[in-house]
């Protein structure tokens, strides 16, 4: 059995005296014990493709007789979809625009809230959330220079992301906050010393292992 975070071979035996289809029906019930146990310990995402001597979609009691059975697990749209609730359950909740700010970038494609959908980021190599409200890093940091901010919500909402989805998704990816991000329409400061310079969008970056 292979999956996109980890790869795992069962080899089975089988007495020669086996007929064709005992032997079919034994690699099919080890597939199948087998592939419930990783999800069952979280090893492994419940939606996956199932490929049978190559064929996609066959049912394992297909296989022949010293056949493969493998499984190609699809969980990016799963992290991706828990970790936008996560940042979402986090965000300040005023207005809700900061709330419904929160921007994916997908292997370098940018896909709007609006627009996201779990199936568009399946076997993606790396996703990228983050915020595209002017006040973003305001939001994360909770500081303007020495002086502390108050919002209704802790600081350091995208530390605290990636530690959610490392936490739950270790085994499959990385999970870590970005300094600032830079997309389209991303604005600058007006005023202070950094006036003229693009603002700071903090982000978690979630990469396949």
């Amino acid at each position: 059995m292979s999956a996109k975070a980890f790869q795992r071979t069962t080899e089975v035996f089988i007495s020669r005296h086996a007929s064709p289809q005992e032997q079919s029906r034994i690699l099919a019930e080890t597939a199948r014990k087998g592939v419930a146990e990783l999800v069952a310990s979280r090893r492994a995402s419940p939606q996956y493709d199932r490929f049978v001597d190559g064929i996609r979609g066959a049912p394992e009691v297909t296989v022949r007789p010293g056949g493969v059975i493998a499984y190609q697990f699809q969980y990016m749209g799963e992290i991706a979809a828990f970790a936008w609730a996560f940042l979402r359950q986090r965000a300040p909740r005023k207005t809700g625009t900061y709330q419904d700010s929160f921007w994916f970038s997908v292997d370098g494609r940018l896909i709007s809230p609006r627009s996201f959908d779990p199936a568009k980021v399946e076997g993606a190599k790396e996703l990228i959330i983050f915020n595209r409200q002017p006040y973003a890093r305001k939001v994360d940091v909770q500081l303007v220079g020495a002086g502390r901010l108050r919002f209704s919500v802790p600081a350091g909402i995208m530390d605290d992301a990636a530690a959610a989805v490392r936490r739950r998704f270790g085994n499959m990816v990385t999970a870590r906050r970005l300094y600032t991000v830079r997309f389209p329409g991303a604005e600058h400061a007006w005023t202070g010393p950094r006036a003229g310079r693009l603002l700071e969008y903090p982000a978690v970056a979630i990469s396949v292992r």
